[in-house]
Formats: structure tokens, C-alpha cells, sequence
């Protein structure tokens, strides 16, 4: 991903962009806002069976036209996204086979690039509102920073034009997955009024106190209590389990040298 066609802000399959680097700009922008006396809205879109609903005619189209492939490469491209099938087995029992008729293919080295070539365009009409934005993989994360939240209507808007690329480029947004919340100050966040939430392709969402980003909970007063709370309780999860089975395997040898001994 190394073409400057690929979206600008696209960390993940990228050398020197991780989520740690991800994590760390969108920390950075949020913080800085906070200092400015700002708060930020931060919408978590959801993108439905992404990599299964890549459309091939599109695909091929924009690597052609976006990233200048010709030729016979171009030929191989699409040689190897269509006339793919697949079926499903389980033990000795098999599942009719069907064509593939969309989708990049997991779990290959390619999917993924193919992917970020798909979306590329995405970054390009989300900037056009002046709204910021970072994608990681099929994670599309979408903020904007303002000292009065009374009226999204900004937000919004690019809600709107986003679901209606992605319906274009046949992918659809899911309102069921899609979070927003809004991080500030303690002083700050008080004097905004949020309980209405925000329209995201019709449905409203209702801001969270805090979202889990790229593995890390962020609360909206970026204090990551929450955050510290969760590792420290997974850690309490797995010693038990391994005091456990530790106690489990101790019971288990004395009985074998218990057995022993009077053989």
C-alpha cells in the first residue's frame, strides 16, 4: 500500500501503521481539541460483511482508472477476484458449491490491498466535509472537534454522503454496530445537551460513554479507567484459570503417586 492513491489515513497492512499508530494520532487530535477548550464526536461505522461484498466490475474499474493498472496485470487481477466457488464441509458431509460472485478472498495475501483500493475513495469525500477520519481495515472512524454540539449537523450530512458511497459501491453501513460518542473534559461535557444523539442512515445513535477502539476502551473523558479496569480483570480471569488447572494437575499427580505406592 504503498501507492499515494491509497487512502491517506488507512493504518492497517501498511509499514510503520498499526493500530498503535492509529490509536495514538486519534488520541493525539482528541486531546488537543480537549486543550482548545473542545470536545470531539467520534463515529464508529460499521460496515456489513465487508470483505465479502467487494463487487468485482467495480473493483477491477478502479484499479484500472484509480491506481493506472493495465494491461496484463490487469487481466491477472481479475483473473484472480472472479469465477471463484466455494462450498462448506463439515466431517464428510459437503454443502453444494456456488460461485463467488463478489468478495475479496480472506485469508490471502492480496485481499486486504485489494480492499484498501476499493475504499480508497472514501477518505477523499469524508475530507470534503472537513470532518477527520482514520480507517483501519474495514474500520471507518469519523470526528470532528467543536466548542458547541447543539446542531451535528455537519456530521450528519457526511453520515449521509458516506452511507450513500457505500451503498453505491454496493457495501452497506450497519446502524446496529455503529457507535458515537463524545469525549471532553469533565468540566465541559456537562454543559452539552447529547440525549438526542445523532442520525446515521436513518437511525439514530445514541451517544455511549465510552467505545472500544482498536482493542483500547476509551472513555469520554479519555481518564481510561474503564480501560485499565477490563486488563486488570482479564488478568484476574486467566491467573484463576491457571490456579485452576495448576491445583487440578497437582490432585492429578498425587493420585497417580498415591496409586503408585501401593503397587
Amino acid at each position: 500500500m504503498e501507492s499515494g492513491n491509497y487512502c491517506k489515513f488507512q493504518s492497517a497492512y501498511r509499514k510503520g501503521c498499526s493500530t498503535e499508530t492509529a490509536l495514538v494520532r486519534m488520541v493525539n487530535d482528541i486531546r488537543r481539541a480537549a486543550e482548545d477548550g473542545q470536545c470531539t464526536v467520534l463515529l464508529a461505522l460499521d460496515i456489513s460483511a465487508a470483505f465479502d461484498a467487494v463487487d468485482h466490475t467495480t473493483l477491477v474499474e478502479r484499479a484500472r482508472t484509480v491506481f493506472g493498472i493495465n494491461g496484463a496485470t490487469l487481466d491477472w487481477l481479475r483473473s484472480f477476484v472472479t469465477e471463484r466457488s466455494q462450498f462448506i464441509a463439515v466431517g464428510t458431509e459437503r454443502s453444494e458449491t456456488v460461485a463467488c460472485l463478489s468478495g475479496v478472498p480472506k485469508g490471502s495475501v492480496l485481499g486486504p490491498i485489494l480492499f484498501g483500493m476499493y475504499v480508497s475513495p472514501v477518505g477523499d469525500l469524508i475530507a470534503q466535509h472537513n470532518i477527520s477520519y482514520h480507517q483501519y481495515a474495514d474500520d471507518l472512524y469519523m470526528s470532528l472537534s467543536s466548542e458547541d454540539f447543539n446542531h451535528l449537523s455537519a456530521m450528519k450530512i457526511c453520515a449521509v454522503d458516506v452511507s450513500r458511497w457505500f451503498v453505491k459501491n454496493a457495501l452497506f453501513l450497519n446502524p446496529d454496530k455503529t457507535e458515537a460518542v463524545v469525549f471532553g473534559t469533565r468540566k465541559r461535557l456537562p454543559q452539552l445537551h447529547l440525549s438526542r444523539g445523532i442520525d446515521v442512515s436513518g437511525t439514530r445513535i445514541d451517544f455511549t460513554e465510552y467505545i472500544k477502539l482498536l482493542g483500547m476502551v476509551l472513555d469520554a473523558s479519555l481518564t481510561f479507567e474503564k480501560h485499565v479496569l477490563d486488563v486488570v480483570r482479564g488478568c484476574h480471569f486467566h491467573i484463576r484459570a491457571l490456579t485452576a488447572h495448576q491445583t487440578t494437575s497437582d490432585i492429578g499427580r498425587r493420585k497417580d503417586l498415591r496409586c503408585s505406592h501401593r503397587h
